[in-house]
Formats: C-alpha cells, structure tokens, sequence
C-alpha cells in the first residue's frame, strides 16, 4: 500500500499542498498532523508507524516533514525498514531511503536539515540580543487599561484572587502590576 504523511507545523498553515502531491504519487492512505516538528509526540505520525506492514511505501514531500533532527530521521527509516516497508522522500529526487545509497544521501540530508535549523535558532538568538542592545522594545508591550483597573480593583478592596478572577487574567500579572514590577522595557 502507498502511505502519505503530511505535516505542517501549525493550525493556521494548510495541508493540502503536500496531500495533493501524496494524492498524485498514488497514496491511499494519508496520515495528516498539524503540530510542529520539534515535538517527540506526533500522533499521527506514530498512527502511521503502528499501521506500515510489509511492503508498503510511505510518501513524505520532504525529509523535514517526517523527522525533527537526523537521530529522528534515522529512528524512524529503521522502525519502518523493520518493518518491510519502504520510505521515498521526493524532495530527494524520489529516493528510497532504505536502500544502501538512499541511507547515505538520507543521513547527510537530515544532517544539514537539522544544522539549518540550529542556524535559524542562532540568529534569531543574535538578532534578540542585538535588538536589546539597541534598546528596542522586544514581546508584548503592556496593557495599560489592565493595569490602571488591577489597581483600582485593589484599591476598592479586593483581594489579589478575586482581581485575576474578575479581570479575567493571570495571578501573576496582578501580583507583578501590584508589586510594581516590571518585565523587561516595561513600565507598571
């Protein structure tokens, strides 16, 4: 049987590219998850290691799809070459993954899948720190209105409890709005 699995990382993102391109590669079963790759907990993705028997081929787009670092990558390539079946990613060229040479390319791939992605992480990291070197505001900025009426709330007698509960916000936010303390670039 010819198996899909399509995944993107989150709710407002659409999967009906890669189900389109799984349709197109024959695929009679697809499994589908919205939930980002870096999570070791991908329902559907499991689904689809428990269902894969003997002879089947599983379909992924591409390898970032299926596998968060390259140990992942592998994981999953040895439960299903286990199991019989096989795995093509087509943004290797429609490569079978468990063949000897499918292996290496696989591997390498993965690899710098997974050195891209501590890459992005490192800038986002520096372009942080610059932008708070520079002074720049960085996260949300502060809900006067909800502060103004946590004092008032306190003021008028009620206790910390019943102000996050009335004002329909965190305990800590009233605890910190009360303390006067401040996240970052904030002002109470």
């Amino acid at each position: 049987m010819e198996i899909g699995y399509a995944r993107v990382s989150s709710d407002d993102q659409t999967l009906d590219v890669q189900v389109e391109q799984l349709t197109k590669f024959g695929c009679e079963k697809i499994f589908e998850e919205k939930v980002s790759g870096k999570s070791a907990d991908r329902e559907e993705l499991n689904r689809l290691l428990d269902f894969a028997r003997e002879g089947d081929v599983v379909h992924v787009c591409k390898v970032d799809r299926l596998a968060r670092n390259t140990i992942d990558a592998l994981q999953i390539a040895d439960t299903l070459n286990s199991k019989g079946a096989g795995l093509i990613a087509h943004d290797l060229g429609d490569l079978d993954i468990n063949s000897d040479i499918g292996r290496v390319i696989y591997t390498t791939i993965a690899a710098f899948a997974q050195l891209e992605r501590k890459r992005i992480l490192q800038r986002c990291a520096e372009g942080r720190e610059k932008a708070k070197a520079e002074g720049r505001h960085l996260g949300r900025f502060p809900d006067h209105d909800l502060h103004s009426r946590i004092k008032a709330a306190h003021r008028d007698g009620m206790n910390k409890r019943q102000i996050s509960i009335e004002l329909q916000c965190s305990r800590t936010t009233v605890y910190r709005v009360l303390s006067g303390e401040t996240r970052e670039g904030e002002r109470a």
